[in-house]
């Protein structure tokens, strides 16, 4: 039995290291102009906001980028107004408000969100994209970066590309949402070839390659399948 989606909502932390996902959100923007709603959130007013927005939003399609773990998604930055520091906000959710998903159709792109996915669903979730991990840097032992920018804007234009190509795949009515994830992992591995081809000269271009692999074979599919979008 299939089910249909019409309306989307996109839910962005604010953080330097996630901005090379505006293009994909922007793009949301464009196709879907009165159906979709997006939210930026970072400090406690915007993650309020945000939460709202969610709520209110029944049978929607989620989209979903933050930085997180496998039972919480984690909020964004906000410069504090006095000292001017950046202050990394709370969890933005935990599996305990899993709830807040039911009867809508979610695509987290969160490191580890493929263990909300289960909570999810038995909360009333209709389907869940999950992610074990979505690297765009290496890291020595002792949690050190060891690339450049370079390698990171590379990383990060790669998976912003892959996104945005999937999404828009299941929001123009293309593809379902379980045939847009195999889309998703085969559009990695055809762009990664094409990546270590292009870039001859760029000596890390298959640790790059190994990284976007690493997300290609991390991302699941959870629940329902025959879900389409319907503008």
């Amino acid at each position: 039995m299939s089910f249909a989606l019409n309306k989307a909502i996109c839910l962005h932390a604010q953080a330097d290291d996630l901005k090379f996902l505006n293009p994909v959100r922007n793009r949301m923007v464009k196709l879907l102009d009165s159906n979709f709603q997006g939210f930026s959130f970072g400090d406690q007013s915007s993650q309020a906001a945000a939460r709202l927005g969610l709520e209110r939003t029944a049978g929607s399609f989620v989209v979903i980028f933050a930085h997180g773990g496998s039972d919480y998604i984690r909020g964004g930055e906000y410069v504090h107004r006095v000292t001017r520091e950046i202050i990394a906000a709370e969890k933005f959710l935990t599996a305990h408000d899993a709830n807040i998903f039911r009867g809508k159709v979610v695509f987290c792109l969160s490191c580890e969100s493929n263990g909300l996915a289960k909570t999810s669903l038995v909360a009333g979730a209709r389907a869940f994209v999950g992610f074990n991990d979505v690297p765009f840097n290496r890291y020595d032992a002792n949690g050190n970066p060891i690339t450049n920018h370079e390698f990171q804007q590379h990383t990060q234009q790669l998976i912003a590309d892959a996104i945005k190509a999937t999404i828009e795949r299941f929001v123009s009515g293309r593809a379902t949402l379980d045939e847009s994830v195999a889309f998703l992992r085969l559009w990695i591995c055809h762009d990664v070839v094409r990546f270590v081809r292009k870039f001859q000269s760029l000596k890390q271009r298959r640790e790059i390659a190994a990284l976007l692999l690493r997300v290609k074979d991390g991302v699941r599919y959870h629940g329902e399948h025959d879900v389409r979008f319907v503008k």
